[in-house]
């Protein structure tokens, strides 16, 4: 069983990747981060809350992360691509209340699992960052931190170089480069393949059992169709934030390195991530090398998602 405290900021792709970390009977949540990026952070809480009560997990407790990067410039978000709520066509009822447990609450959870559980970064790096300046700060502690985000000899998907995690709060994804241990990017390079077609969403809605099979095609159809207008005959979506949990349980399956990664934080190539990929490469000071995927299987992804979510 994984235990995993996952960041987030839902959004379509972060809402498929916590509905199945929600599913998977491998994987245990043990708290889910709200912060921003896809949509306010307002909307993310009434979005996880929503998603935790479909599934009867409501127990699971949802967490305040950051707001806004860390500059404390205002973020940007991207509606025109999840939808008015970031749920695409899907309209959530809003809940009367929703409990709500401050930042300190992810030191309890590492202190009460510590090296039993993997940090699951599905946003912005904002939060992530924020919990290595903490005084409390145990982030080193768990297992592993994996992050989607970043892009590597492909394009972005914000600016030609950038992909939108790192590009939303550059300057929080170098301090997690330069001082996080046991990394793990899974970037552009694997995730835009992680496609799921609106075939297959087609085929859960009829014979899913699960409680979310309602809401899957309202949620993707809004969706692919905006993928339509960005990458034409796509017929699906990639659901970046899926690939996470694929690798998490079926590393096999999944190409690595082991690099430094470098941020570039501002000027034209703002949110560049980049890497030295020669057979030796150099090595910069002592900042810590990471994990970067570089590639993957992408028909067994399509298999292991369709048969989590049915």
């Amino acid at each position: 069983m994984k235990k995993v405290l996952i960041i987030a900021d839902p959004g379509v792709d972060d809402s498929f990747a916590i509905m199945y970390a929600l599913l998977h009977p491998e994987i245990e949540v043990v708290g889910i981060v709200c912060d921003y990026g896809n949509v306010s952070q307002k909307d993310a809480i009434r979005n996880t809350k929503l998603l935790l009560k479909i599934a009867d997990q409501e127990d699971i407790p949802i967490i305040l992360g950051a707001d806004r990067p860390l500059t404390g410039e205002a973020p940007q978000y991207f509606y025109d691509i999840h939808g008015d709520y970031g749920l695409g066509g899907f309209v959530p009822d809003s809940p009367a209340s929703i409990k709500v447990y401050p930042f300190t609450k992810m030191y309890e959870l590492i202190d009460e699992h510590g090296k039993d559980l993997t940090v699951v970064n599905l946003s912005r790096l904002s939060t992530l960052a924020l919990m290595y300046f903490h005084p409390e700060s145990n982030i080193d502690q768990v297992d592993q931190v994996l992050i989607m985000g970043g892009a590597f000899h492909v394009p972005g998907n914000v600016t030609p170089l950038a992909e939108a995690n790192i590009y939303g709060d550059p300057q929080a994804a170098k301090v997690v480069a330069k001082h996080g241990q046991n990394i793990t990017f899974i970037p552009l390079n694997v995730s835009n393949r992680a496609i799921i077609t609106n075939d297959d969403i087609s085929h859960l809605t009829q014979n899913s059992i699960s409680p979310y099979s309602s809401i899957l095609e309202p949620i993707m159809s809004y969706y692919s169709k905006q993928y339509e207008n960005l990458i034409p005959g796509i017929n699906g979506a990639p659901l970046h934030d899926v690939t996470l949990f694929s690798y998490l349980l079926n590393q096999d399956r999944y190409l690595t390195v082991d690099r430094q990664v470098q941020v570039i934080v501002d000027g034209p190539s703002k949110g560049l991530t980049h890497a030295d990929f020669r057979p030796v490469p150099k090595v910069i000071g002592k900042a810590p090398i990471h994990t970067i995927v570089v590639d993957f299987d992408p028909s067994f992804f399509v298999k292991d998602f369709i048969e989590i979510m049915s």
